[in-house]
């Protein structure tokens, strides 16, 4: 992905307000204006007032017959009072022009992070086994802002220099074309220092927003993980961790922002060198005559104006180099295919009944070196409405591939996966996913009140609703036991509640979606033995006419269902009622009678 790639990709968020832009553009060449006219009025003041020179045409031609220039020291109030009007409209309209500006800027980051949270939500599991939430979170919190510095560092201030150092020439030119060639001859030379140090710019610069967010990353694992870092002792190990990330964070700045400093440092010493040159020839030509003392203040207060816009110049060209750098980070995102692509023709699911058929599939994920490991192979089987299949197998086998698959988190390598005899790949992937309720092996609660949480896949239930579906998860009265009860807010991933309490909780919200297929994966493996039989006990009135999954190594909680699917090594190697697999002496009686079940 190139720089001018990026660059386009940004423009096409900012087309969009394409009649605010040249309203902006628009204010800008007033104030450019205003800027270029204010050494006009100490000119006049110097050649016309001061001395006896008469007032140029232009001036001649409006104010001639005007009895306000009868006299001197009426020039004197009116020039005066022109540069004030002057000095007060370029403040006003600059303060305008900044509310507008960074108004329109906000918005196109808005827009921006909207899409990069949009795309993070829809691309696959896949994606977030190879990238750092860490570093997700820094591209989306600091690296959407390019958009934001793209209009007002670099596409504003540009146009608004351009038009100044044309207009400045022009004033220039015509008051001494040899003094404006040199001014201006410090162009060409910027540009050469620009085109040398836009390379080393740019990887520099990429170079720092790695290290940063790779350090943003490890900040965010150590957090999460502060139970187990705090459980084994190994703060000490964290901290050392920690300094390798912030020395590599800091080197990488360093290095970045040597680079840029050489080359402001070189940009300054050329237009310092030839303002020094400038002021030396402008005085010799005014000593002889060649100049008026008004002239040379006009060239005198133009030296810092003619090189602000020179230098915002080559500083927006540089700030290029940085912006594509990070607006590569947030395009990678935005331009990612993996996702689980959503057919044109997708459609929805009408009326679903909730039969589900794995027909020959096979699946597997890439690992981190880049190879593929095949996890699934050649899996077919059938569920029908109101049946309960259980899948069992040893750790690591595949069962919850298995589940993610059905909710489409990722795509089969081979074969299908059909609801009601229609491919999911051809369903909308919200109308799957809303009629798939789904209880995770590790429960995640958001930090809000318990009822959210429970209400979370049905925000529409009535309150009455929630608590017959806490009641069965057997949660009710632990809630009532809590200060502000179904109202009490939670922290962080629930991280204030036991492992079963936020099990039962995650079981409540499943219960209360009501969707036609509900999939357990380990959904009571922090719950004792006689509070998981109550659950199970009212999953029989929750689940009546549902296709239920349950994937448990707690064997007792499947004896009773429909069909138990064993899967060993990725492949289905038997299928059966409890009694029937018993009977038979199969890898599930084994596993039965190692667990002691009975």
């Amino acid at each position: 992905m190139n720089r001018l790639y990026v660059l386009k990709r940004l423009w096409s968020y900012i087309v969009k307000y394409k009649p605010r832009l040249l309203l902006l553009a628009f204010l800008g060449l007033f104030g450019v204006l205003f800027e270029v006219a204010k050494p006009l009025p100490v000119k006049l003041v110097i050649d016309s007032v001061l001395s006896d020179r008469p007032l140029p045409a232009l001036i001649q031609t409006f104010f001639f017959n005007s009895s306000m220039l009868a006299t001197k020291s009426q020039l004197l109030i009116a020039l005066i009072t022109l540069l004030v009007i002057i000095v007060a409209g370029s403040t006003i309209l600059t303060l305008v022009l900044f509310k507008y500006t960074i108004s329109l800027a906000q918005r196109l980051v808005y827009d921006l992070t909207i899409d990069f949270f949009s795309k993070l939500q829809r691309l696959s599991l896949s994606f977030y086994t190879k990238n750092l939430v860490g570093d997700l979170l820094q591209r989306m919190s600091g690296d959407v802002f390019v958009v934001y510095f793209l209009v007002a560092q670099i596409i504003l201030p540009a146009v608004a220099s351009v038009v100044c150092l044309g207009a400045m020439f022009y004033v220039m030119a015509s008051i001494d074309i040899v003094l404006t060639l040199v001014a201006f001859s410090v162009v060409p030379v910027l540009i050469l220092l620009l085109a040398f140090f836009i390379k080393p710019m740019n990887d520099t610069t990429q170079a720092q927003y790695k290290t940063q967010g790779l350090f943003s990353a490890f900040v965010q694992q150590s957090l999460s993980s502060i139970k187990v870092i705090q459980a084994f002792g190994r703060e000490s190990f964290m901290q050392q961790k920690l300094k390798e990330h912030a020395r590599e964070f800091s080197q990488a700045f360093v290095i970045a922002n040597k680079v840029s400093m050489t080359y402001n440092q070189l940009t300054a010493l050329t237009t310092g060198l030839t303002s020094a040159v400038l002021l030396s020839l402008g005085g010799y030509r005014g000593m002889h005559g060649l100049l008026t003392a008004g002239d040379l203040i006009i060239f005198l207060l133009y030296l810092p104006a003619l090189y602000s816009p020179v230098n915002a110049l080559a500083t927006a060209v540089g700030g290029a180099v940085a912006i594509s750098a990070r607006g590569k980070r947030v395009f990678d995102i935005l331009d990612s295919d993996e996702m689980v692509q959503e057919s044109p023709e997708a459609f929805n699911l009408v009326a679903p009944k909730g039969a589900v058929e794995f027909r020959n599939v096979s699946f597997g994920y890439e690992t981190p070196d880049g190879t593929s490991k095949q996890i699934l192979n050649c899996i077919s089987f059938k569920a029908e409405p109101g049946q309960v299949i259980a899948i069992v197998g040893p750790t690591g086998t595949g069962k919850t591939s298995l589940i993610s698959l059905l909710c489409r988190f990722y795509d089969p390598w081979e074969g299908k996966v059909l609801i009601d005899g229609s491919d999911i790949a051809d369903l909308k992937l919200h109308s799957l996913r809303e009629n798939i309720s789904l209880v995770l092996q590790e429960p995640f609660l958001f930090p809000m009140s318990i009822a959210e949480n429970i209400a979370f896949g049905n925000p529409d239930a009535s309150f009455e609703e929630i608590v017959e579906a806490a009641k069965a998860a057997q949660i009710h009265d632990f809630i009532l036991g809590l200060s502000n009860g179904y109202e009490t807010k939670l922290s962080e991933a629930g991280s204030s509640l036991s492992g079963g309490e936020r099990q039962r909780i995650s079981i409540a919200r499943a219960f209360l979606k009501k969707a036609p297929i509900l999939i357990l994966d380990e959904p009571t493996s922090a719950v004792d033995a006689h509070t998981e039989a109550k659950i199970f006990k009212a999953l029989n009135k929750f689940s009546k006419g549902k296709t239920v999954f349950i994937i448990s190594h707690r064997l007792s909680t499947i004896k009773h269902a429909d069909q138990i699917i064993t899967i060993q090594n990725g492949t289905i190697v038997e299928m059966g009622t409890h009694d029937a697999l018993i009977k038979k002496g199969s890898i599930y009686a084994d596993l039965y009678k190692y667990h002691h079940f009975n």
